[in-house]
């Protein structure tokens, strides 16, 4: 028999893994008391995988531990050392699966974020289109109204301009005498903050009239419908605490206009 042949064939690590069938198996025992050469080269097996099986923390296989352990009580003086532990090519196989389901984790991971990136920005890019739409809507709106007010012969324009106290500012009422319907175009007045509004005031027999609030923010629309007005004769904007007030802040007045 060429043991060396034998040895090279891989056939004492099947056994070792538990792959072989009883006979084959049988077969190796009676080979490893016979052959001194075989018995230390299952010897060495053990010693060369033995810090990778306890690393990988594998149990022995229980088909081959009980093989192994019956052998031991019929050939305990003639027969070598037995491995219990997974041979080289399991464990290669074994430490190359764990690479793959890294790696597959990884880009998974990665594939993973990169689409709720991408996700989120088609949502931003969504938002920003529906109210980039919404506001030529808007414009679109505002300017056929005021095509409508420059074109109707009983529309009277009265320009607001700024007050002493609040210089630079200026807003346009479009007021029909006929029907009362009031618009207004900002020209210019700054932002106001949450708790606060702009309110129009008509001048209506010496009495100032509550025409209506607005918000003034940059880029929104700058044409309102206000309340209906009759009888005006003077126009005036004030900032008050947002909703309104009942009466003008007289030191808040912005802009006013006689008509």
């Amino acid at each position: 028999m060429d043991v060396k042949e034998y040895i090279e064939s891989g056939i004492l690590e099947t056994y070792v893994y538990g792959a072989l069938s009883e006979a084959e198996a049988q077969e190796v025992l009676t080979l490893a008391a016979r052959y001194p050469e075989i018995a230390e080269e299952l010897a060495k097996i053990e010693e060369n995988f033995e810090s990778t099986s306890l690393a990988m923390g594998m149990e022995p296989n229980p088909v081959v531990k009980q093989q192994i352990l019956e052998q031991i009580s019929v050939h305990k003086s003639e027969k070598p050392e037995i491995p219990l532990y997974p041979t080289r090519l399991f464990a290669y196989g074994m430490a190359a699966c764990l690479t793959l389901l890294l790696v597959s984790s990884i880009a998974a991971f990665t594939y993973w974020e990169r689409w709720q990136s991408s996700e989120q920005l088609l949502v931003a890019e969504r938002e920003t289109n529906t109210k980039t739409a919404a506001d030529m809507a808007s414009m679109k709106a505002d300017m056929n109204t005021y095509k409508g007010v420059l074109h109707n012969p009983d529309i009277i324009k009265i320009h607001l301009a700024s007050t002493p106290s609040f210089p630079g500012n200026g807003v346009m009422v479009y007021w029909n005498a006929k029907n009362a319907d009031v618009m207004i175009d900002m020209l210019n007045l700054p932002e106001n903050d949450n708790n606060h509004q702009y309110q129009l005031w008509a001048l209506v027999n010496g009495k100032p009239v509550d025409a209506g609030v607005f918000d003034v923010k940059k880029g929104e629309k700058t044409m309102f419908k206000m309340k209906d007005i009759k009888g005006a004769q003077a126009f005036a904007i004030t900032l008050e605490p947002r909703g309104g007030s009942p009466n003008p802040t007289m030191e808040k007045m912005y802009v006013k206009g006689n008509i």
